[in-house]
């Protein structure tokens, strides 16, 4: 069979794209290197020269994903064209699927990584400030009444985070109190608007 040759850069994102899609349906122990090469059509030493181990690949997989996710948060909280309120419940949205499509492997050696919480910690800090910036403007609009936007966005963030990590059932009543917790804290006025 012969070879596409395709760009650095994109064929790590196909090994990675691949890689992640192994684990998430088998885990670490699912799948193998060679099932990641067999599936791209390229040599075991092309992986290799991209990773260095089976755990490193799994480390990078799992933090792009996360990385990629927090993306999309950053954009919903950046948008021109959503209302305060979709801001937060596209938000919340976004890291609700996050969270769930996680859960089966908060407890894999990958999260417990020191450079895991290193990147998590930098990621919180880049959406700190947007997330910080929504809760003002449903300040300026009248729809939440807090006086310490930085204090009540950092709440939020880590009790997000502590959601992910934790032992709690992901179901539909978990997501229906989280986000009542969300407004009780935001002191939401329903009467301006709906989540």
């Amino acid at each position: 069979m012969k070879r596409i040759s395709k760009e650095p850069d994109i064929r790590r994102q196909e090994l990675m794209d691949i890689g992640f899609e192994l684990y998430m349906k088998n885990g670490m122990g699912g799948f193998s290197i060679k099932d990641v090469v067999n599936r791209a059509g390229v040599a075991t030493g092309l992986f290799y020269y991209y990773f260095k181990s089976k755990e490193e690949f799994v480390d990078e997989i799992l933090n792009n994903f996360i990385v990629k996710n927090m993306e999309k948060i950053q954009r919903a909280l950046n948008s021109n064209e959503l209302t305060v309120m979709q801001k937060m419940k596209d938000s919340l949205g976004i890291f609700w699927t996050f969270a769930e499509k996680l859960a089966p492997y908060k407890h894999v050696s990958s999260f417990q990584t020191e450079q895991h919480f290193q990147l998590e910690q930098k990621l919180f800090i880049q959406i700190h400030p947007l997330f910080q910036q929504v809760i003002e403007d449903g300040v300026k609009i009248g729809i939440f009444h807090t006086a310490n936007s930085f204090l009540t966005s950092g709440f939020i963030l880590y009790g997000l985070s502590s959601i992910a990590h934790s032992e709690i059932d992901l179901n539909l009543d978990t997501k229906k109190e989280m986000v009542n917790l969300i407004l009780t804290t935001l002191r939401y006025d329903q009467k301006q608007g709906d989540i």
